[in-house]
């Protein structure tokens, strides 16, 4: 399952933990308690921003508890969770064998929803404000994703849809050359916006405002820097853990998973003529984000994101947009995996200025090259990132049996995507006369609790995931008397843009 959360540069955190071990175990066999180690996507996520733990990959006879904090827990390796405020939370994880237990420990830092806080090391608090010039409404960004360089921002208050992500920024600490911090920043909407860069440290601020050449939306880089480094702070360290969900090396971009598109990236740098291909470094189903380790030797480092948008529910087609946070030339290759048409985007330059561009003029025809320089994308309607509403409600059946959880027979994980209809019919699949499962509810869906029984009718629950309840949404048993598996019985949602 892809992740709709940032897969790059996890912080590794310290260690602690008890062994137990039998003198009596055969020969060649692990003595070793298990390890407690976890990462983290960031040590400062924003309040309501799904944020990505990992715990390490499932073996058999190992089990997981997570202690987020808050009062939340989960059993999974590698769950997903979100603050509902702001504040500092220890974060507990034990992993317990037959060999023994380990236990690790970390202090979040979660910042305010509106507030994107970048290298931790050194700490910036970054914040974004917006204006639609057609109707003159404003809002302030929120932060939907983000690890210690990167993160990106929605502005649901005047686009309605808190998942679709709108103004990337990457932050970079040039002191080991010699340099000061780099902002980079990039656009993926025509609204007007800026974005407020403050040094934890100094209170020293600077804005940034949305760069337009014509109806091009640009990015910037900002390479003048906030001064030195504090005395005594320490670099970041990473651990180069990808989570369980990520593929190491992926190099297409999937998108629109109802329709899909398959987006690759191509890239040189014009300065030493090397070459490299884009890797996938995070994603959900409307947007992701490429690296370039092939030409910077850094695959954590986001150099260019894509967002496509699923206009048909207000009679439009499908809308690509990108920007860049790198000065390499490059190309983005997107194909409609139904009909195999191909459209191709290169890098838009205006002088020294990088920018990103949208087209809205769709996929229904057989595309044609990508447009001479002199050719403006079209700039997009009034509504720049509908969310369409689908009419037909669609059913998804989930059976709980022999401790485990399926949605429609493939799986203890479902994705929705926000306003379209859904039916969930919930049944016990084991034999009649067995204990029974129950289904413990989604509350942050407004899903009830319900109980069910093997060869009853399934429970029909009717629901419409709104534009506030993306992310992923895990639910149990709430029996513990079905049996010996019960702890086991964990499923999740993901709703999705």
């Amino acid at each position: 399952m892809r992740s709709a959360l940032s897969r790059a540069g996890l912080v590794v955190v310290a260690l602690s933990f008890l062994a137990a071990t039998s003198e009596n175990a055969p020969a060649g066999e692990d003595l070793s308690a298990p390890s407690a180690a976890f990462a983290i996507a960031t040590a400062n996520p924003a309040a309501d921003a799904p944020v990505e733990f990992a715990g390490g990959s499932p073996r058999d006879g190992n089990s997981w508890s997570w202690d987020f904090g808050d009062g939340s827990r989960s059993n999974s390796p590698n769950p997903v969770h979100a603050y509902a405020n702001p504040g500092v939370y220890p974060v507990t994880l034990t992993v317990t064998s037959s060999r023994g237990s380990a236990t690790s420990s970390r202090i979040l830092s979660v910042t305010e929803s509106n507030t994107l806080r970048l290298i931790n090391s050194h700490p910036f608090d970054v914040t974004l404000t917006a204006t639609d010039p057609r109707t003159g409404k404003t809002g302030q960004g929120q932060v939907i994703s983000q690890n210690d360089i990167y993160g990106i921002f929605s502005i649901p208050d005047i686009t309605g849809n808190a998942g679709n992500p709108e103004v990337v920024v990457k932050m970079v600490d040039a002191t080991g050359i010699g340099q000061s911090y780099w902002v980079f920043y990039g656009a993926l909407t025509d609204l007007n916006y800026t974005l407020s860069v403050r040094e934890v440290a100094t209170g020293t601020t600077k804005s940034y405002n949305d760069a337009r050449v014509g109806t091009t939306v640009c990015g910037k880089f900002d390479t003048s820097g906030f001064g030195p480094a504090s005395v005594g702070a320490e670099a970041a360290v990473w651990s180069g853990v990808t989570p369980a969900r990520a593929q190491a090396g992926e190099n297409t971009l999937t998108l629109l998973s109802a329709h899909s598109f398959d987006v690759t990236l191509s890239a040189s740098d014009p300065r030493t003529g090397k070459t490299g291909q884009g890797q996938v470094i995070a994603q959900n189903d409307i947007f992701g984000i490429f690296s370039l380790p092939d030409i910077t030797g850094n695959a954590d480092n986001p150099e260019v994101i894509v967002k496509m948008v699923d206009a048909s529910g207000i009679g439009q087609n499908y809308w690509v947009f990108y920007a860049a946070l790198t000065d390499l030339n490059y190309t983005l290759a997107v194909k409609e995996t139904a009909t195999g048409n191909t459209k191709t985007y290169s890098d838009a330059r205006v002088g020294t200025t990088v920018c990103g561009k949208f087209d809205t003029s769709g996929f229904e025809v057989t595309p044609t090259p990508t447009p001479p320089a002199s050719t403006e994308t079209p700039t997009p309607l009034a509504t720049p990132t509908p969310t369409p509403t689908p009419s037909a409600a669609i059913v998804v059946n989930l059976v709980a049996t022999d401790f485990e959880w399926n949605f429609n027979g493939a799986g203890n994980s479902f994705k929705m995507r926000v306003g379209q209809a859904y039916e969930l019919h919930i049944s016990d699949g084991d034999p009649v006369g067995r204990a029974a499962h129950g289904f413990g509810g989604v509350p942050g869906l407004g899903i009830p609790a319900r109980a069910l029984q093997a060869g009853a009718p399934p429970t029909i629950i009717k629901f419409t995931p709104g534009a506030s309840q993306t992310g992923v949404f895990p639910f149990a048993c709430d029996q513990p008397s079905c049996g010996s598996g019960h702890s086991s019985m964990l499923g999740s949602i993901q709703v999705m843009p």
